[in-house]
Protein backbone atom coordinates (compact mmCIF):
# COMPACT_ATOMS: atom_id res chain seq x y z
CA UNK A 1 0.00 0.00 0.00
CA UNK A 2 1.04 3.68 -1.04
CA UNK A 3 2.04 5.64 2.28
CA UNK A 4 1.98 9.84 1.73
CA UNK A 5 0.61 12.01 0.00
CA UNK A 6 -1.78 10.68 -2.42
CA UNK A 7 -3.09 11.95 -5.73
CA UNK A 8 -7.03 11.55 -6.95
CA UNK A 9 -5.23 11.59 -10.89
CA UNK A 10 -1.62 10.22 -11.09
CA UNK A 11 0.52 10.18 -7.99
CA UNK A 12 -1.78 7.36 -6.13
CA UNK A 13 -1.10 4.49 -8.30
CA UNK A 14 2.47 4.02 -8.15
CA UNK A 15 3.06 0.81 -7.04
CA UNK A 16 -0.62 -0.57 -6.88
CA UNK A 17 -1.51 -2.91 -3.85
CA UNK A 18 -5.20 -2.51 -2.82
CA UNK A 19 -6.24 -5.23 -0.50
CA UNK A 20 -8.48 -8.04 -2.49
CA UNK A 21 -12.10 -7.32 -3.25
CA UNK A 22 -14.79 -9.83 -1.50
CA UNK A 23 -15.94 -11.34 -3.94
CA UNK A 24 -19.24 -10.38 -5.40
CA UNK A 25 -20.79 -10.60 -8.89
CA UNK A 26 -19.34 -8.22 -12.20
CA UNK A 27 -21.86 -5.73 -12.80
CA UNK A 28 -21.44 -6.39 -16.05
CA UNK A 29 -22.57 -9.97 -16.41
CA UNK A 30 -25.40 -9.25 -13.69
CA UNK A 31 -27.08 -5.39 -14.11
CA UNK A 32 -29.31 -4.10 -11.80
CA UNK A 33 -32.80 -3.28 -12.30
CA UNK A 34 -32.97 0.66 -14.52
CA UNK A 35 -33.13 3.06 -11.84
CA UNK A 36 -35.65 5.08 -11.08
CA UNK A 37 -35.65 8.62 -12.40
CA UNK A 38 -33.06 10.80 -10.54
CA UNK A 39 -31.68 7.67 -8.45
CA UNK A 40 -28.10 6.79 -8.51
CA UNK A 41 -27.29 3.37 -10.86
CA UNK A 42 -25.72 2.13 -7.30
CA UNK A 43 -27.57 2.45 -4.59
CA UNK A 44 -25.48 4.02 -1.51
CA UNK A 45 -25.18 1.72 1.77
CA UNK A 46 -22.92 2.72 4.96
CA UNK A 47 -20.28 0.45 3.44
CA UNK A 48 -20.31 1.74 0.03
CA UNK A 49 -20.13 5.80 0.69
CA UNK A 50 -17.29 6.70 2.33
CA UNK A 51 -17.87 9.63 4.38
CA UNK A 52 -16.03 12.98 2.52
CA UNK A 53 -13.35 15.13 4.07
CA UNK A 54 -14.93 17.61 6.25
CA UNK A 55 -15.04 21.06 3.98
CA UNK A 56 -16.16 24.00 4.83
CA UNK A 57 -15.65 27.57 2.76
CA UNK A 58 -12.56 28.29 4.04
CA UNK A 59 -10.97 25.01 3.65
CA UNK A 60 -7.99 23.62 1.28
CA UNK A 61 -7.40 20.48 0.19
CA UNK A 62 -3.59 20.15 0.02
CA UNK A 63 -2.52 20.24 -3.76
CA UNK A 64 -1.10 17.08 -5.56
CA UNK A 65 1.39 18.83 -7.18
CA UNK A 66 2.21 15.97 -9.84
CA UNK A 67 -1.06 16.20 -11.13
CA UNK A 68 -0.50 20.56 -11.14
CA UNK A 69 2.61 19.54 -13.38
CA UNK A 70 1.27 17.53 -15.31
CA UNK A 71 -2.24 18.75 -16.45
CA UNK A 72 -0.13 22.28 -16.83
CA UNK A 73 3.44 21.90 -17.93
CA UNK A 74 2.68 18.73 -19.89
CA UNK A 75 -0.21 20.60 -21.88
CA UNK A 76 1.39 23.76 -21.98
CA UNK A 77 4.74 21.82 -23.89
CA UNK A 78 1.99 19.85 -26.12
CA UNK A 79 0.29 23.16 -27.25
CA UNK A 80 3.71 25.05 -27.64
CA UNK A 81 4.71 21.95 -29.99
CA UNK A 82 1.91 21.88 -31.78
CA UNK A 83 1.87 25.56 -32.88
CA UNK A 84 5.50 25.61 -33.45
CA UNK A 85 5.14 21.97 -35.86
CA UNK A 86 2.29 24.27 -37.59
CA UNK A 87 4.16 27.13 -38.34
CA UNK A 88 7.59 25.87 -39.49
CA UNK A 89 6.57 22.08 -41.23
CA UNK A 90 2.55 22.69 -41.78
CA UNK A 91 0.23 20.75 -40.82
CA UNK A 92 -1.67 18.34 -43.43
CA UNK A 93 -4.58 16.43 -43.37
CA UNK A 94 -2.31 13.34 -42.47
CA UNK A 95 -2.04 14.47 -39.00
CA UNK A 96 -5.27 15.55 -38.57
CA UNK A 97 -6.74 11.98 -39.99
CA UNK A 98 -4.19 10.28 -37.02
CA UNK A 99 -5.22 12.86 -34.52
CA UNK A 100 -8.79 12.18 -35.28
CA UNK A 101 -8.68 8.67 -35.42
CA UNK A 102 -6.79 8.48 -32.41
CA UNK A 103 -8.75 10.52 -30.48
CA UNK A 104 -11.81 8.37 -31.12
CA UNK A 105 -10.33 5.33 -30.46
CA UNK A 106 -9.39 6.80 -26.87
CA UNK A 107 -11.92 8.70 -26.33
CA UNK A 108 -14.12 5.53 -26.64
CA UNK A 109 -12.10 3.70 -24.62
CA UNK A 110 -14.03 6.80 -22.16
CA UNK A 111 -17.18 6.97 -22.86
CA UNK A 112 -17.85 3.60 -23.92
CA UNK A 113 -16.16 2.10 -21.45
CA UNK A 114 -15.22 3.46 -18.26
CA UNK A 115 -18.14 5.64 -18.59
CA UNK A 116 -20.99 3.79 -19.94
CA UNK A 117 -20.29 0.07 -19.19
CA UNK A 118 -17.71 -0.20 -15.97
CA UNK A 119 -19.44 2.93 -14.19
CA UNK A 120 -23.14 2.64 -15.13
CA UNK A 121 -23.12 -1.45 -16.39
CA UNK A 122 -25.55 -0.17 -18.81
CA UNK A 123 -24.58 -2.76 -21.07
CA UNK A 124 -23.07 -6.10 -20.77
CA UNK A 125 -19.54 -6.87 -23.05
CA UNK A 126 -17.68 -9.79 -24.49
CA UNK A 127 -13.96 -10.51 -22.52
CA UNK A 128 -12.62 -8.75 -25.66
CA UNK A 129 -14.34 -5.42 -25.75
CA UNK A 130 -13.87 -4.45 -22.38
CA UNK A 131 -10.36 -5.40 -22.34
CA UNK A 132 -9.74 -2.90 -25.48
CA UNK A 133 -11.82 -0.73 -23.37
CA UNK A 134 -8.91 -1.08 -20.26
CA UNK A 135 -6.33 -0.65 -23.07
CA UNK A 136 -7.81 2.64 -24.77
CA UNK A 137 -9.16 4.11 -21.96
CA UNK A 138 -5.85 3.88 -20.43
CA UNK A 139 -4.12 5.72 -23.11
CA UNK A 140 -6.60 8.65 -22.57
CA UNK A 141 -4.60 9.04 -19.69
CA UNK A 142 -7.69 10.17 -17.31
CA UNK A 143 -6.55 7.48 -14.60
CA UNK A 144 -6.91 3.77 -14.36
CA UNK A 145 -10.73 2.37 -14.69
CA UNK A 146 -11.26 1.55 -10.94
CA UNK A 147 -10.08 5.24 -9.86
CA UNK A 148 -12.40 6.57 -12.60
CA UNK A 149 -15.68 4.88 -11.75
CA UNK A 150 -15.07 5.47 -8.06
CA UNK A 151 -15.19 8.78 -8.59
CA UNK A 152 -17.79 9.04 -11.43
CA UNK A 153 -20.42 6.93 -8.98
CA UNK A 154 -19.90 9.42 -6.30
CA UNK A 155 -20.73 12.31 -8.78
CA UNK A 156 -24.27 10.71 -9.49
CA UNK A 157 -25.00 9.57 -6.07
CA UNK A 158 -23.50 12.70 -4.40
CA UNK A 159 -23.96 15.58 -7.64
CA UNK A 160 -23.64 19.19 -6.35
CA UNK A 161 -22.52 18.51 -2.56
CA UNK A 162 -19.81 17.67 -0.86
CA UNK A 163 -19.26 14.34 -1.60
CA UNK A 164 -19.47 15.36 -5.32
CA UNK A 165 -15.15 14.53 -6.44
CA UNK A 166 -16.04 17.50 -9.17
CA UNK A 167 -18.86 19.38 -7.30
CA UNK A 168 -19.63 22.04 -10.35
CA UNK A 169 -21.55 24.31 -7.26
CA UNK A 170 -17.67 24.99 -6.29
CA UNK A 171 -16.86 26.71 -9.97
CA UNK A 172 -16.42 25.96 -13.86
CA UNK A 173 -12.50 25.90 -12.70
CA UNK A 174 -12.47 23.43 -9.78
CA UNK A 175 -15.31 21.09 -11.77
CA UNK A 176 -13.15 21.19 -14.84
CA UNK A 177 -9.67 20.38 -13.46
CA UNK A 178 -9.63 21.76 -10.09
CA UNK A 179 -10.89 18.95 -8.47
CA UNK A 180 -7.45 17.20 -9.90
CA UNK A 181 -4.91 18.98 -8.28
CA UNK A 182 -6.17 18.68 -4.69
CA UNK A 183 -6.15 15.41 -3.07
CA UNK A 184 -8.66 13.23 -2.89
CA UNK A 185 -12.20 13.63 -0.86
CA UNK A 186 -12.35 10.20 0.18
CA UNK A 187 -8.21 9.18 0.90
CA UNK A 188 -8.48 7.07 -2.32
CA UNK A 189 -11.62 4.65 -0.91
CA UNK A 190 -12.91 2.66 -3.25
CA UNK A 191 -15.86 1.10 -1.73
CA UNK A 192 -18.19 1.67 -4.32
CA UNK A 193 -16.53 -0.27 -6.68
CA UNK A 194 -15.81 -3.87 -5.04
CA UNK A 195 -18.01 -5.48 -8.69
CA UNK A 196 -15.19 -3.73 -10.64
CA UNK A 197 -12.01 -4.56 -8.32
CA UNK A 198 -13.51 -8.52 -9.05
CA UNK A 199 -13.00 -8.13 -12.87
CA UNK A 200 -9.79 -9.55 -13.56
CA UNK A 201 -9.06 -7.45 -16.27
CA UNK A 202 -9.44 -4.05 -14.91
CA UNK A 203 -7.28 -5.55 -11.80
CA UNK A 204 -4.91 -6.25 -14.25
CA UNK A 205 -5.13 -2.84 -15.91
CA UNK A 206 -4.98 -1.14 -12.63
CA UNK A 207 -1.61 -3.24 -11.74
CA UNK A 208 -0.16 -1.75 -14.66
CA UNK A 209 -1.64 1.33 -15.73
CA UNK A 210 1.57 3.25 -16.72
CA UNK A 211 2.83 0.15 -18.89
CA UNK A 212 -0.26 0.24 -20.72
CA UNK A 213 -0.86 4.02 -21.13
CA UNK A 214 2.61 4.01 -22.40
CA UNK A 215 2.70 1.19 -25.02
CA UNK A 216 -0.43 2.37 -26.12
CA UNK A 217 0.33 5.68 -27.15
CA UNK A 218 3.33 4.75 -28.57
CA UNK A 219 1.62 2.03 -30.47
CA UNK A 220 -0.87 4.51 -32.16
CA UNK A 221 1.83 6.91 -33.25
CA UNK A 222 3.79 4.36 -34.67
CA UNK A 223 1.02 2.95 -36.49
CA UNK A 224 -0.02 6.19 -37.78
CA UNK A 225 3.63 7.20 -38.59
CA UNK A 226 3.66 3.44 -40.48
CA UNK A 227 1.08 4.25 -42.71
CA UNK A 228 0.53 8.27 -43.06
CA UNK A 229 4.38 8.91 -42.83
CA UNK A 230 4.90 12.72 -41.45
CA UNK A 231 6.48 10.82 -37.92
CA UNK A 232 7.59 14.26 -35.93
CA UNK A 233 4.09 15.76 -37.14
CA UNK A 234 2.64 12.20 -35.60
CA UNK A 235 3.97 12.59 -32.14
CA UNK A 236 3.58 16.08 -31.65
CA UNK A 237 -0.06 16.04 -33.40
CA UNK A 238 -1.50 12.78 -32.84
CA UNK A 239 0.48 11.69 -29.80
CA UNK A 240 1.18 14.82 -27.64
CA UNK A 241 -1.82 17.27 -28.61
CA UNK A 242 -4.33 14.43 -29.19
CA UNK A 243 -3.91 13.78 -25.17
CA UNK A 244 -4.69 17.11 -24.44
CA UNK A 245 -7.53 17.39 -26.37
CA UNK A 246 -9.58 13.77 -25.38
CA UNK A 247 -8.51 15.08 -21.84
CA UNK A 248 -10.39 18.36 -21.49
CA UNK A 249 -13.06 16.88 -23.82
CA UNK A 250 -13.90 14.75 -20.66
CA UNK A 251 -13.23 17.42 -18.37
CA UNK A 252 -15.82 19.59 -20.05
CA UNK A 253 -18.71 17.14 -19.10
CA UNK A 254 -18.00 18.01 -15.45
CA UNK A 255 -17.57 21.79 -16.15
CA UNK A 256 -19.41 23.55 -19.05
CA UNK A 257 -22.07 20.58 -19.34
CA UNK A 258 -22.81 21.39 -15.01
CA UNK A 259 -23.14 25.36 -16.57
CA UNK A 260 -24.61 26.03 -19.88
CA UNK A 261 -27.67 24.15 -21.68
CA UNK A 262 -31.07 23.30 -20.93
CA UNK A 263 -32.77 21.45 -18.41
CA UNK A 264 -36.18 19.43 -19.96
CA UNK A 265 -35.98 16.29 -17.49
CA UNK A 266 -34.70 17.33 -13.65
CA UNK A 267 -33.67 20.58 -12.86
CA UNK A 268 -32.62 18.79 -9.52
CA UNK A 269 -29.15 18.86 -10.10
CA UNK A 270 -26.66 21.37 -12.45
CA UNK A 271 -26.68 18.76 -15.34
CA UNK A 272 -27.14 20.33 -18.57
CA UNK A 273 -28.25 18.78 -21.83
CA UNK A 274 -25.98 20.58 -24.34
CA UNK A 275 -25.79 19.99 -27.90
CA UNK A 276 -22.59 21.52 -29.16
CA UNK A 277 -20.66 19.59 -26.26
CA UNK A 278 -21.54 16.48 -27.50
CA UNK A 279 -20.03 17.36 -31.01
CA UNK A 280 -16.65 17.05 -29.47
CA UNK A 281 -17.13 14.47 -26.74
CA UNK A 282 -18.42 11.48 -28.74
CA UNK A 283 -22.14 12.47 -27.47
CA UNK A 284 -21.51 12.99 -23.90
CA UNK A 285 -23.00 16.21 -23.99
CA UNK A 286 -26.76 15.74 -23.16
CA UNK A 287 -26.22 15.46 -19.31
CA UNK A 288 -29.76 16.66 -17.94
CA UNK A 289 -30.66 13.27 -20.31
CA UNK A 290 -28.10 11.18 -18.48
CA UNK A 291 -28.44 12.40 -14.78
CA UNK A 292 -31.91 11.72 -15.17
CA UNK A 293 -31.25 8.32 -16.45
CA UNK A 294 -28.10 6.89 -15.37
CA UNK A 295 -28.21 3.68 -16.76
CA UNK A 296 -29.53 3.98 -19.98
CA UNK A 297 -26.82 3.31 -22.56
CA UNK A 298 -27.72 6.12 -25.01
CA UNK A 299 -26.72 9.66 -23.65
CA UNK A 300 -29.03 11.43 -26.66
CA UNK A 301 -32.10 9.48 -26.83
CA UNK A 302 -33.54 10.27 -30.39
CA UNK A 303 -32.15 9.08 -33.16
CA UNK A 304 -31.06 11.86 -34.36
CA UNK A 305 -28.69 12.72 -31.26
CA UNK A 306 -25.01 13.16 -32.18
CA UNK A 307 -24.92 10.41 -29.76
CA UNK A 308 -21.47 8.14 -31.82
CA UNK A 309 -21.05 6.00 -28.58
CA UNK A 310 -24.60 4.78 -28.55
CA UNK A 311 -24.60 3.65 -32.19
CA UNK A 312 -21.31 1.86 -31.37
CA UNK A 313 -22.39 0.11 -28.21
CA UNK A 314 -25.55 -0.51 -30.70
CA UNK A 315 -23.61 -1.69 -33.67
CA UNK A 316 -21.64 -4.39 -31.08
CA UNK A 317 -25.13 -5.41 -30.28
CA UNK A 318 -26.41 -6.10 -33.58
CA UNK A 319 -22.99 -8.46 -33.43
CA UNK A 320 -23.42 -10.35 -30.07
CA UNK A 321 -20.35 -8.22 -28.95
CA UNK A 322 -22.62 -6.27 -26.58
CA UNK A 323 -25.86 -7.82 -24.80
CA UNK A 324 -28.40 -6.25 -22.55
CA UNK A 325 -28.22 -2.45 -23.51
CA UNK A 326 -30.54 -1.10 -21.16
CA UNK A 327 -33.28 1.56 -22.61
CA UNK A 328 -35.33 3.38 -19.90
CA UNK A 329 -38.71 2.72 -20.92
CA UNK A 330 -40.21 5.77 -23.75
CA UNK A 331 -43.45 5.99 -21.08
CA UNK A 332 -41.05 6.54 -18.25
CA UNK A 333 -39.11 9.42 -20.35
CA UNK A 334 -42.11 11.12 -21.80
CA UNK A 335 -43.55 11.09 -18.08
CA UNK A 336 -40.09 12.68 -16.69
CA UNK A 337 -40.14 15.13 -19.98
CA UNK A 338 -43.69 15.99 -19.19
CA UNK A 339 -43.86 16.65 -15.34
CA UNK A 340 -40.86 18.32 -15.32
CA UNK A 341 -42.35 20.58 -17.98
CA UNK A 342 -45.72 20.69 -15.99
CA UNK A 343 -43.94 21.67 -12.86
CA UNK A 344 -42.02 24.34 -15.10
CA UNK A 345 -45.94 25.63 -16.34
CA UNK A 346 -47.07 25.83 -13.35
CA UNK A 347 -44.04 27.92 -11.70
CA UNK A 348 -44.84 30.71 -14.56
CA UNK A 349 -48.24 30.83 -13.60
CA UNK A 350 -48.06 31.06 -10.15
CA UNK A 351 -45.35 33.49 -10.74
CA UNK A 352 -47.36 35.39 -12.94
CA UNK A 353 -50.20 34.83 -10.52
CA UNK A 354 -52.39 34.12 -13.04
CA UNK A 355 -53.12 30.83 -11.67
CA UNK A 356 -51.62 29.34 -7.87
CA UNK A 357 -50.20 25.85 -8.02
CA UNK A 358 -52.30 24.53 -5.33
CA UNK A 359 -55.74 25.93 -7.65
CA UNK A 360 -53.72 24.74 -11.24
CA UNK A 361 -53.80 21.17 -9.37
CA UNK A 362 -57.15 21.56 -8.23
CA UNK A 363 -58.55 22.18 -11.74
CA UNK A 364 -56.56 19.22 -13.06
CA UNK A 365 -57.83 17.26 -10.35
CA UNK A 366 -61.25 18.28 -11.65
CA UNK A 367 -60.97 17.53 -15.03
CA UNK A 368 -59.37 13.89 -14.58
CA UNK A 369 -62.56 13.16 -12.72
CA UNK A 370 -64.64 14.68 -14.76
CA UNK A 371 -62.87 12.54 -17.84
CA UNK A 372 -63.42 9.59 -16.06
CA UNK A 373 -66.85 9.78 -15.35
CA UNK A 374 -67.53 11.22 -18.85
CA UNK A 375 -65.07 11.09 -21.66
CA UNK A 376 -67.32 11.26 -24.23
CA UNK A 377 -69.07 14.68 -23.28
CA UNK A 378 -66.81 17.38 -23.48
CA UNK A 379 -67.17 21.42 -23.28
CA UNK A 380 -68.02 23.19 -25.91
CA UNK A 381 -69.86 26.25 -24.39
CA UNK A 382 -67.33 28.39 -23.35
CA UNK A 383 -67.11 31.76 -25.75
CA UNK A 384 -63.98 33.31 -24.66
CA UNK A 385 -60.94 32.26 -26.55
CA UNK A 386 -58.82 32.17 -23.40
CA UNK A 387 -61.34 30.22 -21.26
CA UNK A 388 -61.41 27.69 -24.15
CA UNK A 389 -57.73 27.65 -24.59
CA UNK A 390 -57.15 26.85 -21.04
CA UNK A 391 -60.15 24.61 -21.02
CA UNK A 392 -58.48 22.65 -23.67
CA UNK A 393 -54.79 22.53 -22.00
CA UNK A 394 -56.51 21.05 -19.07
CA UNK A 395 -58.24 18.39 -21.04
CA UNK A 396 -55.37 17.36 -22.54
CA UNK A 397 -53.18 17.74 -19.38
CA UNK A 398 -55.44 15.71 -17.90
CA UNK A 399 -56.05 13.36 -20.81
CA UNK A 400 -52.17 12.47 -20.70
CA UNK A 401 -51.92 11.96 -16.61
CA UNK A 402 -54.04 9.33 -17.79
CA UNK A 403 -52.64 7.77 -20.45
CA UNK A 404 -49.43 7.65 -18.44
CA UNK A 405 -51.08 5.61 -15.83
CA UNK A 406 -52.76 3.33 -18.24
CA UNK A 407 -49.53 2.91 -19.24
CA UNK A 408 -47.44 1.69 -16.46
CA UNK A 409 -50.26 -0.36 -15.57
CA UNK A 410 -49.84 -1.99 -19.04
CA UNK A 411 -45.87 -2.52 -18.58
CA UNK A 412 -47.12 -3.93 -14.87
CA UNK A 413 -49.21 -6.74 -16.90
CA UNK A 414 -46.54 -7.50 -18.90
CA UNK A 415 -44.43 -7.83 -16.39
CA UNK A 416 -46.55 -10.58 -14.51
CA UNK A 417 -47.50 -12.49 -17.75
CA UNK A 418 -44.13 -13.05 -18.56
CA UNK A 419 -42.95 -14.25 -15.46
CA UNK A 420 -45.86 -16.37 -15.52
CA UNK A 421 -44.98 -18.28 -18.83
CA UNK A 422 -42.57 -20.73 -17.10
CA UNK A 423 -44.79 -21.28 -14.49
CA UNK A 424 -47.03 -22.94 -17.17
CA UNK A 425 -47.18 -26.96 -17.30
CA UNK A 426 -49.59 -27.01 -19.76
CA UNK A 427 -48.17 -26.35 -23.53
CA UNK A 428 -51.50 -25.15 -23.94
CA UNK A 429 -52.18 -22.34 -21.16
CA UNK A 430 -48.19 -21.23 -22.20
CA UNK A 431 -49.38 -20.53 -26.23
CA UNK A 432 -52.96 -18.82 -24.38
CA UNK A 433 -50.47 -16.63 -22.41
CA UNK A 434 -47.60 -15.71 -25.13
CA UNK A 435 -50.64 -14.98 -27.22
CA UNK A 436 -51.60 -12.20 -24.03
CA UNK A 437 -47.99 -11.35 -24.04
CA UNK A 438 -47.91 -10.54 -28.34
CA UNK A 439 -51.26 -8.64 -27.92
CA UNK A 440 -50.06 -6.84 -24.28
CA UNK A 441 -46.67 -5.34 -26.26
CA UNK A 442 -49.07 -3.99 -29.93
CA UNK A 443 -51.34 -2.33 -27.02
CA UNK A 444 -48.18 -0.73 -25.09
CA UNK A 445 -46.67 0.55 -28.53
CA UNK A 446 -49.97 1.88 -29.28
CA UNK A 447 -50.69 3.67 -25.83
CA UNK A 448 -46.75 4.82 -26.08
CA UNK A 449 -47.75 6.94 -29.78
CA UNK A 450 -51.39 7.69 -28.36
CA UNK A 451 -49.52 9.46 -25.15
CA UNK A 452 -46.68 11.04 -27.36
CA UNK A 453 -49.05 12.54 -29.55
CA UNK A 454 -51.10 14.36 -26.30
CA UNK A 455 -47.74 15.19 -25.24
CA UNK A 456 -47.18 17.06 -28.48
CA UNK A 457 -50.34 18.87 -28.20
CA UNK A 458 -50.58 19.45 -24.36
CA UNK A 459 -47.04 20.88 -25.12
CA UNK A 460 -48.35 23.47 -28.40
CA UNK A 461 -51.36 24.48 -26.43
CA UNK A 462 -49.45 25.25 -22.89
CA UNK A 463 -47.14 27.48 -25.24
CA UNK A 464 -50.13 29.25 -26.83
CA UNK A 465 -51.92 29.48 -23.46
CA UNK A 466 -48.68 31.11 -21.75
CA UNK A 467 -48.31 33.29 -24.83
CA UNK A 468 -51.71 34.50 -24.46
CA UNK A 469 -51.28 35.59 -20.81
CA UNK A 470 -50.72 39.31 -19.64
CA UNK A 471 -46.91 39.66 -19.58
CA UNK A 472 -45.56 39.85 -15.33
CA UNK A 473 -45.28 42.97 -13.52
CA UNK A 474 -42.02 43.56 -12.13
CA UNK A 475 -41.50 43.53 -8.74
CA UNK A 476 -39.79 46.84 -7.29
CA UNK A 477 -38.27 46.18 -4.15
Amino acid sequence: MVHGPVTPYLARYVGMGLPAAPARSLCIDHPQALPSPRLSTHPKTPSDTPSPLPRTENTRLPLVWLNVWFLTAYAAIAITAAVWYGLTVGITWREVLACLVIWAMTGLGITAGYHRLFSHCSYKAHAVVRFFYAVLGAAAIQNNAIAWCSDHRYHHAETDTDGDPYDATRGFWYSHMGWIFVKGLRNNEYANVADLRADPILAWQQRNYFAILAVTNVLLVTIAGLLLGNWLGMIIIAGLLRIVLVQHATFLINSAAHCWGTQPWSNSTTSRDNWFLSLFTLGEGYHNYHHAFQADYRNGPRWYNWDPTKWLIWGMGSIGLATGLRRTPAEVVLDTRFQESSRSLTDRLDAWGVHKAEEWSELIQEKKSHLLDRRDELIHSLKEEKAVLRDRLLTTQATLELNLQELKAMRASLRERMRSVSSESSDEWRLVVKREIKHLRHSIRQAQRTAKAHYRGWERLAREYAASLPAPVPVTA
